[in-house]
């Protein structure tokens, strides 16, 4: 009994000491980024089994043995923290989002996979990249934050779609833009109005989109990662993730910002005084050669065409500045709220958002309202349900044409251009106040010219009374049923909407502008876009040993549907009643609309993975598109990866200590692209009519059953790798994209009895090039980080063939002048070459103008010659020479497509204190500053103070020729010239914020969880000897023939912005 006892009484001991060694800690773990709790953290003992995890509330308690000295933290998408346990035995844990993790989630096609394991080719950017940003849709956000992506934005008119382009330009005549995937459901992009050439009021389904609400943008960029896409991947995929519930209390998020937008690098132009001197002495030389002098008459008095001076009401010379009434600084306000929570079961994400944007041209403005609902519901181990409900309505208003949006450019009438051209020494207003007009044009005052003409509209006048409006009404929705019959199966199926409808509302009043020689004018335009999707899927997970499968299979249903009608009223009855419901003298007949395409595929996936170490993937899709004659299509991709770490060899060797991850990786597929084919391309179509009364069908154009996709045979090469933990992680890849069956409109032969041209799969071109991507965090410490994105991609295109006979594709601007169009595709060079006549200086002994012809001979030319003589002369003899033009003389020029082009993202963070800088650059490229021959041309319309160092005397050395008053040839605007093609390659400081968060010390005493408030500028700086306004422009708008072309494109817009973040 007595030993009993003794051992009884050291067991107790034993027990009373290993008690007193046991540790209790508590504590709270949030997020660094907006303060909130962070419940499933996961809290482990380094080095021995154990831990526990976070609640709801990010309130954790565990016991640590003695034997524990240290505890690791880590939750999916945050940096992973080693604390060593100290005297203190209250924690708060603050956790720092983690872009470089190997770990992350990436979204893929129809499901998700660890980064760890994509053997194909994608980058990643967060929601929170792009949030609290003047932009209006998430293209715009993506500049320069993912290798091989290439985003323009093609001019300051708010909402314009920008050119968004992955891995070059994949087509001539169809989109290259990529597919864009919301939650799951292919949804609309490009211009949802598609009436350009009417309305001035940019329209992009995308902004329906509040950045806000965006949790994440994955980019899928080769065969491997696209191919389950099938016949729309050619372009790449951008899958778009909205933000989820997450388990926890209900949390409140509010943002805002304001801010100021004006433009910037406005072209230097002639004041009144420097204008009516130069143009003065363009009319006396002009005259001065000319056979007979011609003059008018004016009070009876016979002289020479003169442009005067006019005193305005303050009694000094009237010297306007144009700009001024056309650009103005925009204020524009943004505000967001969410509210987001839920149970282990039931999650939910609510957001409403409001956008109040002014634009820099006047009577410019986009307006959205935006909803999102998403709710995600466990009800049971077997059942899921869940959805989304979206909904936006966005306002794009213009008082008038800008110039700058496709369609627009080249005519004559847009703001951008008349406030380039518009003389000076005129006003837009008469001394009494009222609107100084002329017939169609402003008034001259004492300008004496030949039609009375010093510029084109008052468009301060039109700017008043004038408007070019567009309303969106747009609903993405889906819904969800899964089933998990076994732990390793699960059966899925969605179906989703997404519905535009898009009413256009123009008024042209009578008094001037483009409704004067009407009356007035109106038009109502409406147009109805219906999408649905039914996907179903079967996807299985299995694992055997260290043998993981997943397997996916699909069907998938898709129809699209577009019906509208357009009214066009001329002859308005009532100034007062200006809408299309007024009454008007002529009512011409309405127009209707009406397309329609169906969609039918079956897909599959198999990803394999060994121990972690080695990976195959392959997809596979057949689709049938009804807009095609052949219909049926099969595309596949397969990939293949190796992470070098996990081999015994890397294990044992020093490399272990410097790589945490090292994989190489490698895919190859076939995928298609159908994006912008007419749904009734392949068929053949009749005109209907009327002749002498009886009904008349006349052939119009030629159909082709044999018309089928484009198709893209892609090569990637790539490794990743990881270094310190992964932080710092690489990704190197080297791409070839073989593209053929390019869908071109091939002329034929009018013995062919067919229209003049037919839709043929008939060329073939490539692009190749390599990508580099670096992601680190050089310093973490727990005052002071610096996290360090760069990205840079190269990239070359070049066509091989187009179809037979066919030696070249002029792009056609649709301007009336030649002068215009710039660019042609022909093989051996990149798409949309820059074609141009070639110069060689001015005379010095005569100031005109030297060209090149074909033959390099130069010919110099004069606008006014005696009766008899000719225009063109060759400069070495004086004799005649052939007129240049540019389908005889014009050469291949220089590459419109950047060669290179990436970005450079850096924030630093000390305390509460943030600064970030982002640069992006694009280099290797030329631009055709077409805007450059008009700020040049002779007539009355206005120039670039350049033109002061013009030729004026024999021997003078200057590459302005002699000021002859008419002359729109020595300058480009009939024939496109070298002169106004400039370098445009860039680096532009994009976006620089600066922020302050308030400690948790402050807010403790408030009901607030997180306070930031922050200063931001956008496009603060630039760096390029390119003269125009700014080279990252588009004036074709997402034409990709059309490229590097800048004709009165008005300015991008530099923004300054202030706001704040709040949650509770």
């Amino acid at each position: 009994m007595k030993k009993i006892l003794t051992i009884f009484f050291v067991m107790m001991l034993c027990a009373n000491f290993a008690i007193a060694q046991e540790r209790t800690i508590t504590g709270t773990v949030t997020a660094k980024e907006d303060n909130l709790p962070l419940p499933g953290v996961t809290i482990r003992f380094k080095g021995a089994k154990g831990g526990t995890q976070t609640k709801a509330d990010g309130k954790f308690s565990v016991k640590v043995p003695a034997t524990v000295t240290t505890l690791e933290i880590s939750s999916l998408g945050f940096i992973t923290q080693e604390r060593i346990i100290g005297k203190s035995s209250v924690w708060n844990i603050v956790m720092e989002n983690s872009a470089q993790t190997l770990s992350d989630v990436v979204v893929v096609g129809y499901g998700t996979q660890k980064r760890g394991e994509i053997t194909g080719s994608s980058s990643s950017v967060t929601g929170a990249a792009i949030a609290q940003k003047p932009i209006q849709s998430l293209e715009a956000g993506l500049a320069g934050r993912a290798s091989g992506v290439q985003i323009t934005v093609p001019s300051g008119v708010l909402n314009s779609p920008p050119v968004f382009r992955i891995r070059g330009t994949n087509s001539i005549s169809l989109s290259s833009q990529p597919l864009f995937v919301i939650d799951g459901i292919v949804a609309t992009s490009g211009d949802a109005s598609n009436v350009a050439s009417l309305t001035a009021a940019a329209t992009n389904p995308l902004a329906s989109i509040n950045p806000n609400d965006i949790e994440s943008i994955d980019i899928a960029k080769d065969a491997a990662s696209t191919a389950i896409y099938g016949s729309r991947a050619a372009n790449g995929v951008v899958f778009v993730t909205t933000k989820k519930g997450k388990t926890g209390v209900p949390r409140i998020n509010y943002d805002n910002w304001v801010g100021w937008s004006s433009p910037y690098r406005l072209p230097k132009l002639l004041d009144a005084f420097q204008y009516t001197d130069y143009k003065n002495e363009a009319v006396a030389n002009a005259n001065s050669i000319r056979a007979g002098s011609v003059n008018i008459i004016v009070n009876g008095v016979s002289r020479l065409p003169k442009f005067a001076l006019t005193n305005g009401p303050d009694g000094q010379p009237i010297n306007t500045r144009w700009y001024d009434y056309a650009y103005h600084t925009g204020f524009s306000q943004n505000h967001n709220a969410n509210i987001s929570g839920g149970t282990e079961n039931t999650k939910y994400y609510m957001g409403a958002g409001y956008s109040d944007q002014q634009g820099i041209y006047i009577k410019n403005s986009f307006k959205r309202l935006n909803a999102l609902f998403n709710i995600d519901s466990k009800i049971n181990d077997y059942l899921s349900i869940g959805g989304k409900l979206a909904y936006s309505n966005e306002r794009n208003l213009a008082g008038i044409n800008s110039g700058s949006n496709y369609g627009d450019a080249y005519g004559t009438s847009g703001v951008a251009r008349t406030a380039l051209v518009n003389a000076p020494n005129v006003s837009p207003y008469n001394n009494d106040g009222s609107f100084n007009l002329g017939a169609t044009f402003v008034g001259p005052m004492n300008n004496v010219v030949s039609g009375n003409q010093v510029g084109f509209y008052n468009f301060a006048q039109v700017l008043s009374k004038n408007r070019e409006n567009n309303e969106t009404d747009h609903i993405q929705s889906n819904a969800y049923i899964q089933l998990n019959p076994f732990k390793w199966l699960s059966l899925r199926s969605v179906y989703g909407i997404d519905n535009i409808n898009s009413d256009n509302d123009i008024f042209y009043n009578p008094v001037h502008g483009p409704g004067q020689g009407l009356n007035g004018q109106a038009f109502g335009i409406f147009r109805k876009r219906k999408n649905w999707v039914w996907t179903n899927t079967a996807q299985a997970n299995l694992t055997t040993g260290k043998h993981n499968f997943n397997a996916l299979l699909g069907q998938e249903q898709q129809r699209n549907t577009v019906t509208g009608y357009g009214i066009d009223r001329q002859g308005l009855a009532d100034p007062d009643y200006n809408v299309v419901q007024a009454g008007f003298t002529l009512n011409n007949a309405s127009s209707m609309i009406y397309g329609e395409n169906y969609l039918l595929s079956y897909f599959g996936r198999l990803n394999y993975n060994f121990d972690g170490k080695y990976f195959l993937s392959g997809n596979l899709r057949q689709d049938e598109y009804s807009a095609l004659g052949q219909k049926k299509g099969t595309f596949w991709g397969v990939s293949a990866g190796w992470e070098i770490t996990k081999e015994e060899f890397w294990k044992n060797s020093s490399l272990e200590n410097i790589f945490s991850s090292f994989k190489l990786r490698g895919s190859y597929g076939k995928v298609g692209n159908i994006g912008g084919i007419d749904d009734y391309a392949t068929l053949t179509t009749f005109t209907s009519g009327l002749y002498g009364g009886a009904a008349t069908s006349i052939y119009n154009a030629a159909g082709n059953t044999q018309l089928k996709w484009e198709t893209s045979k892609k090569t990637d090469i790539g490794f990743n790798f990881g270094i310190l933990k992964n932080r710092l992680t690489a990704e190197v890849a080297y791409y070839k994209n073989n593209i053929d069956g390019l869908i071109i409109n091939v002329p034929q032969a009018p013995s062919a009895g067919v229209p003049t041209s037919i839709l043929l799969n008939a060329g073939t071109m490539y692009n190749k090039g390599f990508e580099f991507s670096l992601n680190a965090t050089p310093v973490q410490t727990a005052a002071f980080s610096w996290t360090s994105n760069f990205n840079i991609s190269f990239n070359k295109n070049e066509i091989t063939s187009l179809a037979p006979g066919l030696k070249e594709i002029i792009f056609a601007t649709g301007s009336t002048s030649t002068g215009e169009n710039v660019n042609r595709t022909a093989p051996g060079y990149s798409i949309g070459y820059l074609y141009v006549v070639k110069t060689a200086g001015v005379d010095q002994a005569t100031g005109n103008r030297i060209f090149l012809n074909a033959a390099g001979r130069k010919v110099t030319y004069q606008h006014i010659v005696p009766t008899g003589q000719s225009n063109w002369k060759y400069l070495d003899n004086g004799t005649t020479a052939p007129a240049i033009t540019q389908s005889a003389d014009a050469v291949m020029y220089k590459n419109s497509s950047p060669k290179v082009y990436g970005g450079f993202d850096n924030t630093f963070r000390y305390k509460g204190f943030d600064l970030n800088v982002m640069l992006t650059y694009q280099l290797g490229f030329y631009v055709s500053y077409g805007t450059n021959a008009g700020l040049h041309d002779q007539r009355y319309w206005n120039n670039a103070v350049d033109v002061l160092n013009r030729w004026q005397k024999q021997g003078d050395i200057t590459d302005f020729p002699r000021a002859v008053y008419g002359d729109n040839v020595s300058y480009g605007n009939t024939i496109p010239l070298d002169i106004n093609v400039f370098k445009a390659d860039f680096v532009k400081l994009k976006n620089l914020s600066f922020g302050y968060t308030f400690p948790k010390s402050i807010l403790e005493k408030t009901k607030l969880n997180n306070l930031r408030v922050f200063v931001a500028g956008q496009n603060l700086a630039i760096i390029t000897k390119y003269p125009g306004p700014d080279p990252e422009v588009a004036s074709n708008g997402l034409n990709p023939g059309g490229q590097g072309s800048d004709r009165n494109s008005g300015p991008n817009s530099r923004t300054y912005t202030m706001g704040l973040s709040v949650s509770f």
